[in-house]
C-alpha cells in the first residue's frame, strides 16, 4: 500500500510544471520569467521533455530572406543577415550576440553598415560585416541590417531575422541549454 501511495506521489509531483509567465515591457518587448512581475500573465508550457534517442523534431520549413533589389546609387545584389539564423535560439549569450551580415558586391567606399535590433539602432555604423551587439536580454528579437551612404542617407535594408536569446532557470536547472 505504501509502495502505490509513493508511486502516486512522485507521479503526480513529476507532471507539475514550474509557472512560467509572460510580460510586455514598457519598449513593447515581450519577456518571459519564471517569477511574477507586476502585469505577468502565467502561460502552459509543456512538461514533456522527449528522450534523447527519441527522433528529433523537423524544423520550422524556412522562408526565403526577401532580399530588397538594389537601387542604382546603392548597387548591392544582397545585404542579408547571416548570423543568427532566422528562428535561431541562442544559449548562454551572457547578454552578448554575434552578428554577421552577407553584402555583395563589397561595401563601396563611403558606405556604412547599421544594425537595429527590435527596430532600434544597437551601434555606431560602420564598415565592419561582424557585430557584437551588448546587453541583449532573453527573449525574441528581431535585427536588421541598413546600408548608409556618406550623409546617412538609407540606400538599402536587410530583411529582418527573428532569433531568440534563452537563459537556463534556476527552477530547471536541467536544462539542455544550460552552460556547463
Amino acid at each position: 500500500m505504501n509502495k502505490w501511495l509513493i508511486a502516486v506521489w512522485l507521479l503526480g509531483s513529476a507532471s507539475q510544471a514550474v509557472p512560467v509567465y509572460r510580460w510586455v515591457d514598457e519598449n513593447g518587448q515581450v519577456n518571459y520569467t519564471d517569477r511574477p512581475v507586476p502585469g505577468a500573465v502565467p502561460i502552459d508550457v509543456p512538461t514533456d521533455v522527449p528522450s534523447s534517442d527519441a527522433e528529433p523534431a523537423s524544423p520550422p520549413p524556412q522562408t526565403q530572406a526577401v532580399v530588397p533589389q538594389p537601387s542604382a546609387a546603392a548597387g548591392y545584389e544582397t545585404l542579408e543577415v547571416l548570423e543568427p539564423a532566422p528562428r535561431d535560439t541562442l544559449w548562454g549569450t551572457g547578454g552578448k550576440v554575434g552578428i554577421a551580415i552577407g553584402i555583395s558586391p563589397n561595401l563601396q567606399p563611403g558606405h556604412r553598415v547599421e544594425l537595429y535590433l527590435d527596430g532600434e539602432r544597437a551601434g555606431p555604423a560602420g564598415r565592419a560585416t561582424r557585430f557584437e551587439i551588448e546587453a541583449v536580454p532573453r527573449g525574441e528579437h528581431t535585427v536588421r541590417a541598413v546600408v548608409l551612404d556618406a550623409a546617412d542617407r538609407q540606400l538599402q535594408q536587410s530583411a529582418p531575422v527573428t532569433f531568440f536569446v534563452q537563459q537556463t532557470s534556476i527552477h530547471y536547472p536541467r536544462n539542455p541549454g544550460r552552460a556547463r
